[in-house]
């Protein structure tokens, strides 16, 4: 019977990991050296879209007002509460910029923020928006603003339309500013991107548009936000992944 020398044996726990197989090591190798490097770093891209967006926002209002003379800003504006204006936009304008700057930010070790964090965010913004367009709404006593209010379209078509063209605008500048540099959680992160989208096209409507019809408020100023952020799901990872 042979023993074995068990003093000499390493434990198994101490043993090294098989190294990957040649020809997984060759693909990476050859997908490496195939992707171009960015010629602008990642923390300029960033900095470029960070200005970009809210431009996005105030040239496409901007666009509105040259091609059908519709205010910048909603007529309702000078005849709202004062505190109530000044709480909700700050409110909704940091929901937007924090669920933007979640979805962006690399993270100490380059791996973005943690994968709950982006779910949780990409989950929360449709529903905070609902909550605060619904249940307090920014409605004014004027009888001439609630008249105008009335003679706006119940579905909110024209929204529909500016709410397409922010969100489209802002999804395709924060794909690029993250373009290949994602490694990980690319779904999750592609959820967040697509919701902050479409929070930076509920926040311009906040703006722009005064109705309150709940009607009107589902269609056209939040769902876009629930669209966006399912094409961030389902567009975005290619262009993120490296």
């Amino acid at each position: 019977m042979i023993e074995k020398d068990f003093a000499h044996e390493i434990p198994r726990r101490f043993e090294s990991a098989p190294g990957p197989p040649d020809e997984l090591h060759a693909r990476l190798a050859t997908a490496i050296a195939e992707t171009p490097a960015p010629q602008w770093p990642l923390r300029h891209r960033l900095a470029l879209v960070a200005c970009a967006l809210p431009c996005a926002v105030a040239i496409t209002l901007l666009g509105r007002h040259a091609l059908f003379g519709r205010p910048l800003l909603r007529g309702d504006l000078p005849s709202l509460p004062d505190e109530q204006l000044v709480l909700e936009l700050a409110l909704l304008g940091l929901l937007t910029i924090g669920t933007t700057a979640v979805a962006v930010r690399p993270g100490p070790a380059g791996f973005g923020s943690a994968a709950r964090l982006l779910g949780a965010t990409s989950l929360v913004i449709a529903p905070a928006f609902l909550v605060i367009s619904l249940f307090f709404p920014l409605e004014s006593a004027n009888h001439e603003d609630i008249l105008a209010s009335a003679r706006l379209h119940p579905f909110g078509l024209p929204c529909m339309v500016l709410a397409a063209i922010i969100g489209t605008v802002a999804l395709a500048a924060l794909s690029w500013a993250l373009r290949h540099a994602v490694p990980v959680s690319a779904r999750l992160r592609g959820a967040a991107v697509g919701a902050a989208s479409g929070a930076w096209a509920g926040l311009a409507l906040v703006i722009h548009c005064p109705a309150s019809a709940p009607l009107h408020v589902l269609a056209s100023h939040v769902a876009p936000i629930a669209v966006f952020t399912a094409l961030g799901v389902l567009v975005v990872p290619a262009f993120l992944r490296p």
